[in-house]
């Protein structure tokens, strides 16, 4: 059964933390004064407004610290699913890597099911994040695309397939060919990422946003990388990944010509 709001859950768990800090303070920046029925305002008791900051003090950290149990679960089973597999990976494995108790560990994730669906959107989050971190000043708007800015760009994209979020991302896409409920959770989110994806390209790449062949030079290095990405056991992996660099290197500087010219 499909599992709405993988996507938005997985942005609302990444949220920074400082937001939770934030929030409370902007809760108590608010004094708790009501107006009388003559317009005037009534304080509460000074023990009242110790007790209301104390209340919310507690609420606040129990959020800060119920997030945090979270994402080291979630980080815990990336780097399970990098080091074992997700076949070998199990709810205790998760808990044991994450340092958390099998308490904590069942409170936020009922089953290994819950664990796998909720890592579908992390990843779905920390990749777009990551791309954009890898890629982000090597298109300046005020300089003039270069030869070596778009091979930077295509051995950055070698790198990024390279990180640990992607290896552990490809375990959960082999495992969804047969297994329907995780293959529900990885559509839902792959529709969503391809999306982003390109308006992640749109904007870390000002010279290519106009370019009518943008989605083909994009698909170009994403499959390409991809797929020697995969090839874990491919003899002399590193220098035939130089090469083909080189090659989509070549491509991507006449598809950007081309469409360019006057």
């Amino acid at each position: 059964k499909k599992q709405p709001g993988l996507f938005a859950e997985a942005t609302r768990q990444c949220v920074s933390y400082s937001s939770l800090d934030g929030g409370y303070m902007d809760s108590q920046n608010s004094r708790g004064t009501a107006p009388g029925k003559a317009g005037r305002k009534t304080t509460k008791p000074k023990s009242a407004q110790r007790g209301a900051r104390k209340t919310s003090m507690g609420a606040g950290w129990q959020a800060e610290k119920s997030a945090l149990t979270r994402q080291a679960i979630l980080e815990a089973a990336v780097r399970c699913f990098v080091q074992h597999g997700y076949t070998n990976t199990t709810t205790a494995m998760i808990a044991e890597e994450g340092d958390v108790s099998r308490g904590a560990m069942m409170h936020h994730f009922s089953s290994r099911a819950a664990v796998m669906r909720a890592v579908v959107g992390y990843l779905h989050v920390r990749r777009l994040n990551e791309y954009r971190q890898l890629m982000s000043d090597i298109d300046s708007p005020d300089q003039t695309l270069t030869r070596a800015a778009i091979r930077t760009s295509v051995e950055t994209a070698w790198k990024y397939v390279n990180l640990p979020s992607f290896i552990a991302y490809q375990e959960l896409l082999g495992a969804a060919r047969t297994d329907p409920e995780l293959a529900s959770a990885v559509d839902e989110v792959e529709q969503d990422f391809d999306r982003e994806f390109l308006k992640t390209v749109r904007a870390v790449f000002p010279h290519w946003k106009q370019v009518k062949s943008l989605r083909a030079a994009h698909e170009l290095v994403q499959f390409v990388m991809q797929g020697m990405g995969v090839a874990h056991r491919s003899p002399q992996r590193e220098q035939r990944a130089r090469r083909v660099i080189d090659t989509v290197t070549d491509h991507l500087e006449k598809i950007y010509v081309a469409d360019t010219a006057d």
